[in-house]
């Protein structure tokens, strides 16, 4: 007992600062920050960061380090690379604003074709959450894989990691409940192949909504999550599919053995793909991997005593 109480503080901590894109800057003085980069302006050469809790704020690039003001190119030239991808692989990414009381950003991608499908089928449906709530560049990062595979992909902005804030998750469950059905009204989908999903803090809301908004959920992509220690066990998870995908260096693989028994009990199938890395997405072959295994249809037989 006391190993497993061990196991879920140890999930629950790290799941305040589970944020993949967050680093520490470093000063050319020595001193550092912490921070993910939110925008970069080349002409003033203006780098705006934000804070865990979501304040932004503006350093010019010089007060940086070498390695710093290397690493702002390089976060530049990932922009430019995805776009690239992204008309070599084909389909769309179009921006979209949800009405209503709680107006949210999301990023809807199309692919191109769906080789093999049926005249007439509907796509496949994958919301995406992400730590940063950064959803307009992560979605990039997934187009491969859902291109291969023919699923539409959601990226939503806004949602974004609350060091388990209650107010603040409580606003984004009821955003979450209130814009789904549009959203599930303007993109074309099959209601039976529903899933959610996203890097760190993005699998751990993906996790809960499972659980707190009703639908005939299909799966969940957890890319080096987990379902955030004791507080959320007792949460009713659907019978659905759950692709565990974590760097075999990953913090998070702790959880993943209490984290597999409370979702197999609730009747979940849980399958785990590993490829070298830390706390990262993996690499667009083993979410291709993942996904296609998500995409079957098989569950679990019956949920454990």
């Amino acid at each position: 007992m006391k190993t497993l109480i061990t196991v879920a503080f140890f999930c629950l901590i790290h799941f305040a600062n589970a944020n993949d894109q967050m680093r520490h800057w470093t000063y050319v003085s020595g001193d550092k920050v912490e921070g993910e980069i939110v925008s970069f302006d080349e002409e003033t050469r203006i780098v705006t960061l934000a804070t865990s809790a979501g304040k932004t704020f503006e350093l010019d690039e010089s007060q940086l380090s070498a390695i710093d003001q290397a690493w702002i190119l390089q976060w530049i030239e990932q922009d430019e690379e995805a776009r690239a991808m992204l008309e070599r692989v084909g389909g769309t990414v179009t921006r979209y604003t949800t009405t209503g009381a709680f107006p949210t950003t999301y990023y809807l991608y199309t692919p191109a074709n769906r080789a093999g499908a049926v005249e007439g089928e509907q796509s496949p449906l994958l919301f995406l959450f992400h730590p940063g709530g950064n959803g307009g560049r992560v979605v990039y990062r997934y187009i491969e894989a859902a291109a291969e595979l023919g699923i539409t992909l959601v990226s939503f902005d806004h949602f974004r990691n609350t060091d388990n804030n209650p107010e603040r998750e409580a606003e984004m469950l009821q955003r979450f409940t209130a814009i789904l059905p549009q959203i599930e009204a303007a993109v074309p989908h099959d209601e039976k192949r529903m899933y959610m999903g996203g890097m760190s803090g993005g699998a751990w809301r993906s996790y809960h909504y499972s659980a707190q908004v009703p639908r005939p959920w299909a799966g969940i992509l957890a890319a080096g999550g987990w379902l955030g220690g004791e507080q959320w066990y007792d949460l009713p998870y659907p019978r659905m599919r759950v692709a565990m995908v974590n760097g075999d260096k990953d913090h998070a693989n702790r959880c993943i053995p209490k984290d597999t028994e409370i979702l197999q009990r609730a009747g979940a199938l849980v399958s785990v793909h590993a490829f070298e890395g830390a706390h990262q997405l993996a690499p667009p072959s083993v979410l291709t991997k993942a996904l296609r295994w998500l995409l079957e249809t098989e569950l679990a037989d019956h949920a454990a005593p």
